[in-house]
C-alpha cells in the first residue's frame, strides 16, 4: 500500500505521539473489538462533571497564556467508547489509540491526536491536579490543540473513570 506524504507523516504521528509518555498506562494493544463490549454515549451532549471539567482545563490553558479549545462531538463519541471499555476492562488503558486517532482524523481532518485517561479520582480537582504533575499528561492539556472532548463515566462501584481526548 502506497501512502500519500500527509498520510505517512500523520501515521508516524500517531505512532509517537502517544506512546512516548512513561506516565501513561496500558499502551499494550488488543485486538478486543471494542464495539461488542461497551454501551455507546450520545456524540453531542456533555454530562455536568465533564463540561466542568472541560471548563477546568480551558481555565487553565487561558492562565498560562494558551487559547481555549473547543468541544467536539466527534472526539466526545470516541471518548465515551473508550471510558467505557476501560471501565469493562477494570483499568485505565490507552488500548486502540491508533485506531480511535484515525477515526478521529477521518471524521475532522485532524492532524494531532492524544488523549489522556484517569481513573479512581474522588474530585475533578483531583484528576486535573494529577494530570496537570504528570509531564505526558500536561504536555498534552497544554499542547497546541483547537479541539477536545471529556467522558467521565463510574463503574458500578461508583469509581469515576475519565477519558479527555485532544486535536488539532
Amino acid at each position: 500500500m502506497k501512502l500519500a506524504l500527509p498520510q505517512l507523516a500523520l501515521l508516524i504521528l500517531l505512532l509517537s505521539s502517544c506512546s512516548k509518555y512513561e506516565n501513561f498506562a496500558g499502551y499494550d494493544e488488543e485486538n478486543t473489538d471494542i464495539s461488542k463490549n461497551v454501551t455507546l454515549v450520545s456524540s453531542n451532549e456533555q454530562n455536568t462533571n465533564e463540561a466542568q471539567l472541560f471548563d477546568m482545563v480551558n481555565d487553565y490553558r487561558v492562565s498560562i497564556g494558551l487559547s481555549e479549545m473547543q468541544f467536539d462531538s466527534n472526539t466526545y463519541y470516541y471518548a465515551g467508547i473508550h471510558t467505557d471499555y476501560m471501565i469493562a476492562k477494570n483499568r485505565t488503558s490507552h488500548d486502540k489509540f491508533n485506531e480511535r486517532a484515525e477515526n478521529i482524523s477521518k471524521r475532522t481532518g485532524a492532524i494531532l491526536v492524544a488523549e489522556n485517561v484517569a481513573r479512581n479520582y474522588d474530585t475533578l480537582e483531583e484528576a486535573l491536579e494529577a494530570w496537570l504533575k504528570s509531564p505526558g499528561h500536561r504536555k498534552n492539556i497544554e499542547g497546541d490543540y483547537n479541539y477536545s472532548a471529556i467522558s467521565i463515566r463510574p463503574n458500578s462501584n461508583g469509581d469515576l473513570y475519565f477519558t479527555q481526548i485532544f486535536f488539532k
